[in-house]
């Protein structure tokens, strides 16, 4: 049985068990803090390649994934050429349908039917005047092209005219099919696109990007 000075040395013990329950929980509350802290103040990554350090482990190399390049409006796209590219003569040449045939392998080429031209007046008298040569070595212009993620591509395009039974029809070719396939995503089959045409240093240039 116990007495009353038992119980009074029990609720002594028991108090002094809780107050330091709380010590320890106070202490690992504020460590919590610090970590978060700690934290808070590490510098946000970057579209890079970190080293981290490790104690006692050697640099490990961290790649950061920077987000997917987007298409962007036609509105940029001028602005891209003006301003960025120091581009002069900006105009558009065509909007039209990207049919199947504009996405063979074995054609590789971007038809622009001359009947179908927004704007028939992005040539010079001398280009013309290539383009209209029966010798095929010599009837083509190299051009490059800027793609709809404003990136001009690798290889520059060559610039035909074919004369077809009904119509006369201007083609992006040579490369064209590599260059659809990169950027198949933004321009896809049976997509409504726009071709424009601008001069940097007074060469032809052109420009192809989706609606």
């Amino acid at each position: 049985m116990l007495t009353a000075e038992n119980i009074y040395y029990l609720h002594k013990i028991e108090a002094l068990a809780n107050e330091r329950l709380r010590f320890f929980r106070n202490k690992e509350y504020l460590s919590q803090q610090q970590e978060t802290n700690k934290s808070n103040k590490r510098p946000q990554s970057t579209p890079s390649i970190i080293e981290e350090d490790h104690p006692k482990k050697r640099k490990v190399a961290a790649v950061v994934r920077t987000p997917p390049v987007v298409a962007v409006s036609n509105e940029r796209l001028k602005e891209f050429i003006v301003k960025d590219m120091k581009g002069t003569d900006v105009k558009l040449v065509i909007q039209k349908t990207l049919y199947k045939s504009d996405t063979e392998k074995g054609l590789n080429r971007l038809n622009m039917p001359v009947n179908q031209l927004e704007n028939n007046e992005f040539l010079t008298a001398d280009e013309k005047q290539i383009l209209n040569k029966r010798n095929p070595k010599e009837n083509d212009i190299e051009v490059p092209l800027l793609g709809p993620t404003l990136e001009v591509y690798g290889e520059p395009m060559k610039l035909k005219m074919w004369h077809m039974a009904s119509t006369v029809n201007y083609v992006l070719t040579t490369g064209w099919f590599k260059f659809w396939k990169e950027n198949e995503e933004h321009l896809p089959k049976n997509s409504k696109i726009q071709v424009w045409s601008f001069r940097r240093d007074q060469h032809l240039c052109f420009a192809v990007n989706h609606l």
